[in-house]
């Protein structure tokens, strides 16, 4: 062999090696940098919210329990209502509250899903307890153990995870959450921008008093030609707000006897139609007798019930004003 071709050997042997040695650290790079990500992605994993989206967008039911109570609400197509302690329509704000609240965890750390840890954080006595329930038959219990103000975190377990989450503070609002914070004690439902006409009747009459109309957000009335909208709007608006005294939930043959006398010789009649199509009837009594059983004094209340509400309500006479819309009060 020549001393040319036994040069060319080493040099090709050289730059092979080269070549090899730049593969290898090619790879143990790529090694590092795939396990650093896969790494990465398994810590934004584990820190991700552990309740699912899809699960708070198609809840049917949700029973909340805290120090206070336990209130177990359910949601139809339209609305939620509650099925215990009380059977009543629920507070919308609420509902929307908790779920907000579910949505928005950001879990700081991740602790071990063992018994010394559970009574440690307040665990095996949850400050409060959720149990979701979704269409697809998914069931979620969620447990919130200790909440501590002074570093501004609380920790939970949720069902199918095992672990415990130290997260950035719930809501601490929802510790002291009680009957009245659930049942939506208005007696109109709707919000101005929801209504496409709205109809007020005296007593039987079959042509409205007050006829007001809604479209593009435009409001005006069938009586009056020099009207503002702005004071329209602001009119339905005090009459949604009509807030109401008592809701008689609980009710003997007597005293069903008593309201239905009353309502059936009403004072008003009023007829909401939403943009949707649906129509909510409501009738409002003349000023009522005492009810002593209900601590009701005399000529001071009357009654008024909604097709959308499973039960009467009682209202302050002072309210009567918001079913009275006078042309000075809409005129331009």
């Amino acid at each position: 062999m020549s001393v040319y071709q036994l040069r060319s050997r080493r040099t090709i042997s050289s730059w092979m090696s080269v070549f090899l040695m730049l593969l290898l650290l090619l790879y143990m790079v790529s090694i590092e940098f795939f396990q650093d990500k896969r790494s990465e992605q398994r810590t934004i994993d584990l820190l991700k919210s552990p309740i699912r989206s899809d699960v708070l967008e198609n809840l049917t039911s949700l029973k909340f329990t805290n120090r206070i109570g336990s209130f177990t609400l359910s949601k139809t197509e339209q609305s939620w209502h509650m099925q215990s302690p009380r059977v009543m329509p629920a507070k919308t704000e609420t509902i929307n509250q908790i779920i907000s609240t579910l949505r928005n965890i950001k879990i700081q750390t991740i602790h071990q899903h063992e018994p010394i840890n559970f009574q440690s954080f307040s665990l095996d006595k949850p400050v409060i307890e959720m149990e979701l329930l979704t269409k697809l038959a998914d069931k979620i219990i969620i447990k919130i153990g200790l909440i501590n103000p002074i570093n501004n975190t609380s920790y939970i377990t949720v069902s199918g995870h095992d672990r415990i989450y130290q997260t950035s503070i719930i809501n601490t609002g929802m510790q002291s959450y009680e009957l009245s914070d659930f049942i939506d004690a208005n007696i109109f439902s709707m919000k101005p921008s929801e209504i496409k006409s709205l109809k007020i009747y005296q007593a039987n009459n079959s042509h409205a008093n007050i006829n007001l109309s809604c479209a593009s957000g435009i409001w005006q009335t069938n009586k009056y030609k020099q009207t503002k909208p702005e004071k329209i709007e602001a009119k339905v608006a005090q009459l949604l707000g009509t807030r109401t005294h008592m809701i008689i939930d609980k009710k003997d043959e007597k005293l069903q006897n008593f309201i239905n006398n009353y309502l059936k010789n009403h004072m008003y009649n009023i007829k909401v139609t939403l943009n949707n199509g649906e129509t909510v009837n409501y009738q409002v009594s003349h000023l009522i007798k005492a009810i002593t059983d209900l601590k009701i004094e005399k000529k001071q209340y009357f009654l008024m019930t909604a097709s959308n509400r499973p039960y009467p309500y009682v209202i302050h006479k002072s309210n009567y004003k918001n079913f009275l819309i006078k042309y000075s009060d809409i005129k331009n």
